[in-house]
């Protein structure tokens, strides 16, 4: 425990300034937005010890820890692409609900109101919201969707 403790006490500024680039880099290496706050939070403590060096190894440890939680989730909670996106919670797991409003082409005739259509690479089973038969090659509108079938109508 004391070897921990020697070198916990020897770090520098420049100690902080390296391992804050290292997480940096692999940020940058893996682009998950999780490693650059505590790199960010590093760099931090390599200022703070760049202006005050008779800090102890354990303000430093703490303000690292500190700044990596609260900027992690300060990021997490406001700033990060789907922190407010409702839309994505809501059609969780449900992949025929995040077709609506787009089109499509219907791939073989409709029969008694029900064929397939082509959305992109891959080919749905799909009801027309009239009831009525659509010819190969129409383009169609995703209206609705009851599970894997989605709910067209004629574009």
């Amino acid at each position: 425990m004391d070897a921990v403790i020697h070198f916990l006490d020897g770090l520098t500024y420049w100690h902080w300034f390296a391992f804050g680039a290292a997480l940096v880099i692999l940020e940058i290496l893996t682009p998950t937005f999780y490693l650059i706050w505590p790199g960010i939070a590093a760099v931090v403590v390599g200022l703070l010890l760049l202006v005050m060096p008779d800090l102890s190894w354990t303000v430093t440890l703490t303000v690292f820890g500190v700044l990596s939680v609260v900027t992690t989730l300060v990021w997490q909670s406001f700033f990060s692409p789907h922190a407010h996106d409702e839309t994505n919670r809501i059609s969780l797991n449900q992949r025929a609900t995040r077709n609506i409003g787009r089109r499509a082409v219907v791939a073989a005739g409709f029969h008694s109101g029900r064929g397939p259509i082509l959305l992109d690479d891959t080919r749905w089973q799909a009801i027309s919201e009239s009831g009525s038969d659509l010819a190969p090659g129409m383009a169609v509108e995703i209206v609705g969707a009851d599970g894997a079938v989605l709910l067209v109508r004629a574009a």
